[in-house]
């Protein structure tokens, strides 16, 4: 069966052939050692998650005062580039764009539009200043519903095809993840279409459009690479074949922008507070857009 492709397609043909073709990805955040001194612009290699081929590979850009005094919740560019089969850099071909601080105020309770967390993924290369970028080859975006979706972290992605009032899928997690829960659980993020009219999600909760999973570290080394740097692992399975490329291109999209959201708080796992007490955090529990840890602390005598 000849793959779906999209009705106005934006993206270039080689891009849509190559995510036509492919529909298990494999995400892996480049570690950096120096983000628990001074936030570093991530990057992102994207796998075929069959084979292990490199498609294509993503990069931050983002000011730099901005990023070390507001990450994860800064501004930024995510410029998504083709590459060859060694996994060089080619030319851009899809670029994300979140809008953040100080502009908006996120990771607070998800209770009205300045609070939540956005994001828009156009075709090619687009520059300039997040938030303030023309949408016309924009080809989805996602966005956290007003309310957060309770306990359960919750965010709409929308299709260039679509009205903006309605989502064409929402992507669903678990209320529980992050800090040292992450060095022995994986996490999934389950994404559902979305039928006509329906507001009440819980019952979508079953992923099938496709599936996204936050990995646990393999090994002593992966688990030392987590507790040192920021260098995430995540697989993109689609399970519905009609998704088309410029919709996988949206889910790529969505997978960096809930690493931002959920996997980026330095420091996550233990460290001393202010106070000078050590503190071990077991996890981060969601409620309405906010993250709330989950800490056993050993207060500092005298």
């Amino acid at each position: 069966m000849a793959a779906p492709m999209d009705k106005v397609p934006l993206i270039d043909s080689q891009t849509a052939g190559i995510l036509a073709s492919v529909n298990n990805f494999t995400i892996q955040q480049h570690p950096s050692y120096f983000d628990n001194c001074i936030e570093m612009p991530n990057k992102y290699t994207i796998f075929d998650r069959d084979n292990g081929t490199k498609l294509l590979l993503a990069e931050e850009e983002s000011e730099c005062c901005n990023r070390v005094c507001c990450a994860p919740n800064h501004s930024l560019l995510v410029k998504i580039f083709a590459t060859d089969p060694q996994g060089n850099k080619l030319f851009p071909v899809l670029t994300m764009e979140r809008e953040g601080c100080c502009s908006k105020q996120l990771h607070c309770f998800a209770c009205m539009d300045c609070c939540l967390q956005e994001s828009f993924i156009h075709a090619g290369e687009v520059s300039g200043e997040p938030g303030k970028l023309e949408k016309d080859k924009v080809i989805g975006h996602s966005k956290v519903p007003v309310g957060g979706g309770g306990l359960t972290p919750t965010v709409q992605i929308m299709d260039r095809g679509y009205s903006q009032d309605e989502p064409l899928a929402v992507m669903q997690g678990p209320t529980c993840f992050g800090g040292c829960s992450e060095m022995c659980c994986d996490f999934n993020f389950f994404i559902d279409k979305v039928p006509s009219g329906t507001t009440d999600y819980k019952a979508l909760k079953v992923g099938n459009m496709a599936k996204i999973t936050k990995c646990k570290p393999k090994g002593f080394g992966g688990a030392m690479r987590e507790m040192l740097s920021d260098a995430d692992t995540f697989t993109l399975e689609i399970t519905d074949p009609s998704v088309t490329p410029q919709q996988k291109a949206s889910l790529i999209s969505s997978l960096v922008h809930i690493d931002y959201m959920f996997f980026e708080k330095n420091i996550d796992m233990c460290g001393v507070d202010g106070n000078g007490a050590f503190f071990i955090n077991l996890c981060n529990c969601y409620c309405v857009g906010c993250l709330c840890p989950c800490k056993l602390k050993c207060k500092a005598q005298g």
